[in-house]
This record gives structure tokens, sequence and C-alpha cells, in this order.
């Protein structure tokens, strides 16, 4: 039976267990059995000319409306709003907050992108069907009754991009969901298949990437960056294929990411671009064809920031439904670092040694305000409300006063084996100083509690997410430090 869920419990402390053990798992899987190889060598694409099913570029009218979303799938209500949205035949947003609505008219685009997480917390076939497939569906076919939005012959298309949600099985449910297809090749004993119908859309991939091609020569790839960045191999023989034989010269090209490295990148840090700085060469680096990239989409983040580095947009749009990340800690100055390969269609010059790089957030026209949704005001008070954390997860306040309380408990046992005395007389002897070194003292009478103490600091550790190893030692260890002491 499908069930109408709530908003994932991000602090509820089993969903966390539950979490942590499915990262842990992809992560291994990701790194020594890459399903996405896999696929590639089992659904292999003819060279001969681009799929039929993702060659857009001789509609009717000369155009193509092309709807993207990222960061669905959480709690029914969001995506049940979002999944409305993109069903209706025609939407009339507002120019500007308070402006009136376009006159004209949005209508319901022909191919839907998702650009990543289509599910939340886990890949789990479940939650696939509870989380995205029923209210997407449900948008489309109200009650599974007979009325639905269009009939099967104006059918959108669905292509996806998977994000890291929805890597956290390997891809397992992903491919069943989004890439049923196959294409018989001749010789082979097998049958053709078609796709999945998700609300009403009918999806097309056979793997977990692609390309398609619109009209007036634009084209759009989907990318597939797995967990860390990595692109597969075969997944750039792909695309440099489809960049050198089937892109017309001059081709303007739209690339969908799996998340934002250009929020993410720091002059200290110009690592974290190294894998998109190459990705986004692969059509403007090919010789003689003069392809063009316009712009760079992703989700990952689920709020909206448009970057820019001179002229070329790099746009943050995860606004599919899930819970909204704040905007105030984006950087107000230009982003400069250095990465091995240059901007989009410079030259290559692997004697020039590192390319400056610079990322600045863009404006908006008129207005000249800050390219952000929410704007920095607006996410410094929705974070304010942290201040209720404790009481809103209650949850995981309660069992980490249960851990305290367990890790006193042995404190208190410890000083009552060894002197007979109880832990609150002890420590109200002398001054502070001195009770904070006989709480410490204390902590290393038996192995338990040193357990407890080593596991603490290397959570704390952990969870401080600072590249520098003895900037997060100072961070993790000071944060367990004052914790223990408190």
């Amino acid at each position: 039976m499908r069930l109408k869920m709530p908003m994932v419990g991000w602090f509820d402390p089993a969903q966390l267990i539950q979490t942590a053990i499915r990262v842990l798992i992809s992560s291994l899987f990701g790194e020594f059995a890459d399903r996405r190889e896999a696929f590639a060598a089992a659904n292999p694409i003819k060279d001969d000319k681009l799929d039929e099913r993702c060659d857009y570029s001789a509609t009717p009218d000369g155009d193509l409306w092309v709807d993207y979303v990222a960061d669905t799938g959480d709690g029914w209500n969001p995506t049940f709003a979002i999944a409305q949205l993109l069903a209706a035949k025609q939407l009339h947003p507002r120019a500007s907050a308070g402006g009136e609505a376009i006159e004209a008219g949005l209508p319901r685009a022909q191919v839907l992108v998702l650009g990543g997480d289509q599910v939340y917390p886990t890949a789990s076939q479940e939650d696939y069907d509870n989380r995205f497939v029923y209210p997407f569906d449900e948008a489309y076919r109200p009650g599974g009754g007979p009325e639905t939005m269009w009939d099967e012959k104006h059918r959108p298309d669905l292509f996806a991009v998977p994000g890291n949600h929805d890597w956290y099985d390997g891809l397992k449910n992903f491919f069943h969901l989004f890439c049923r297809r196959t294409i018989k090749s001749d010789g082979e004993a097998e049958i053709s298949r078609n796709g999945n119908v998700i609300g009403g859309r009918q999806t097309h991939q056979t793997r977990s990437y692609f390309a398609l091609k619109l009209p007036k020569g634009w084209w759009l790839w989907g990318t597939d960056s797995q967990l860390a960045g990595y692109i597969d191999q075969p997944q750039v023989d792909f695309f440099q294929y489809v960049a050198q034989c089937w892109m017309e010269p001059g081709s303007k090209l739209i690339l969908c990411t799996g998340t934002p490295d250009w929020e993410y990148v720091r002059g200290d840090k110009p690592g974290t671009y190294e894998g998109l700085s190459y990705l986004e060469r692969l059509a403007p680096a090919v010789r003689g064809k003069n392809h063009k990239l316009k712009l760079v989409l992703s989700g990952d983040s689920h709020h909206y920031a448009r970057f820019q580095e001179q002229g070329l947009n790099y746009i943050t749009c995860g606004g599919g439904g899930a819970f909204l990340h704040p905007t105030h800690q984006l950087p107000k100055e230009p982003v400069d670092f250095q990465t091995r390969f240059p901007r989009p269609g410079e030259t290559f010059d692997p004697d020039h040694g590192p390319y400056d790089r610079r990322f600045a957030i863009g404006t908006k026209e008129g207005s000249g305000e800050e390219a952000l949704f929410p704007d920095r005001n607006a996410s410094r008070k929705l974070t304010a409300g942290n201040i209720l954390f404790a009481f809103r997860n209650w949850k995981l306040t309660a069992t980490l006063a249960a851990g305290y309380l367990f890790f006193i408990w042995l404190l208190d046992f410890n000083l009552r084996v060894s002197d007979g005395e109880r832990l609150p007389a002890a420590l109200v002897d002398g001054s502070l100083r001195d009770a904070i070194m006989r709480y410490w003292e204390l902590g290393f009478y038996s192995p338990w509690s040193t357990i407890l103490l080593i596991v603490s600091g290397a959570a704390y550790y952990y969870f401080a997410e600072i590249e520098k190893p003895w900037k997060r030692l100072l961070v993790g260890g000071g944060h367990a430090l004052v914790s223990r002491s408190a």
C-alpha cells in the first residue's frame, strides 16, 4: 500500500544510523564495483546515429520547452505541490515580487529533466515509490481515477540525473526506475523494452547519463558524477563521441551536473572543482567544432543561486521540495582559485601550469540585488530558528542526554570503586581547574569510559568537515573537550 510520507526527520537517531550505514555501503560499492561501467557494457550505444528517443531537434514549430527540477522526493506535500506545477497545462508566474502575472503564461514542457536526488533519505524501492512516484502519479491521475492531465499521444518525456541520495544503493533502484528501457541489437536474442511511465511521462534512458539534441543547435547533457565527483571512463568516451561525431559545428550546450562544485570551491581547496573543470571542457575542446558551453545547472543545494564567470551562468536550483538550505554562508566576494584546466573554450596547454578561475554571485537585472533565494537576510532569520533545535529534534536530544548520563554514571562508578566517593562530591572540592582535571582523570579509569571518549572524539573530528587535518583536529578536538567538560 502506498503511503503519503512526512518530511524526512534528518535528526531522528534511527534515521541517522540507517543513512550512515547506507552511505558507508554505497561509498564502498562505488569505490570497488561501479555499476555504471557494467551498464555501459550491457547496453552498448550504436555509433551510427543518436538514439531517436533523444532527438528533439525536429519539433513542429521549432520550439521545445524543457522543465528542470532537482531535489524532490522528500515529503508528500512539497513533492506533490511541485508535481502539480509541472503537470499544469500553463503557469502564470510573476515577473517580480508583487508584480503582475505573465499574461502569456508558460506552457507545460515536452521534456522534464530531474537534476538529482529524486528520493530521500535513501534509494530504497519503497522510498522511491512513496516519496517520488506516488505524488507524481497522483498529480497526473488524481485519486487513481480515469482523469489525466494529457493523453498518451502527447505524453511528455522524462530524463533523470542521479544525485548522491540516488547512489546510496549503488544506483540499483535508479536503474530499475529510470533506465528500464532496452534496445535490441541485430543478432541478439533479446527483445526491445520501453522504459517506465512515471507521472504520465515516458522514460527513455538506458544509462545513468544522457545527451539530448534540442532545436536550433542546442544540446543538453545529463551527467552522473557518482558520490564524489568521479566520472567513469565509458561516460567520458560517450560524451566525447557525441561532441565529435553527432553535434554540428557551433552547437550550444547546457550541462546538468549532480553537484554545484562552483559553490564549494575555494582558493585553498581547488581540487573540489577538478572533476567538473574537465567535464565542462569536453565539448568546447573538440578541435574544429567550435562548440560553446552556455549554461551549467545543478541541484544538491536546496536553494537558488546564480554564479557567473565571464558571462557564463552556473545555476544552483535545488527547489524541488526538499528542506531549504541557507544562502547567507555563500561568499560575498568573488572566489579566485586555480585548476589544471582553463575555462571552457580556452586552449589547454599542458606546459602552462594551473589556470586562474573566478566565480562570483550574479545580480538580478534591474534591481542589482544578488541572484539568491532566499536572500541573505531571509536566510539568517530562518537559520535563527535553530535556537529551538533541541526542542524540535527532541529524539536526538534525548539520545544525546542518555549518552551523557551513561558516561557520567561510568565516571561515578569508577570513583566509587577506586576511592569510595561519589562524583558530585569529588568535583565540588577544589577549584574549577581541579574539577576538570579530576573529571578527565576518571575518564581513563576503565576501558568503557576510555572507549567512549575516543569514539566521541573521533566523531567530532569526522563531522568537522574541514579540509586541512590540523584545523580539523583543532576544531573537532576543541568541540570534544568543551562538550565533555561542560
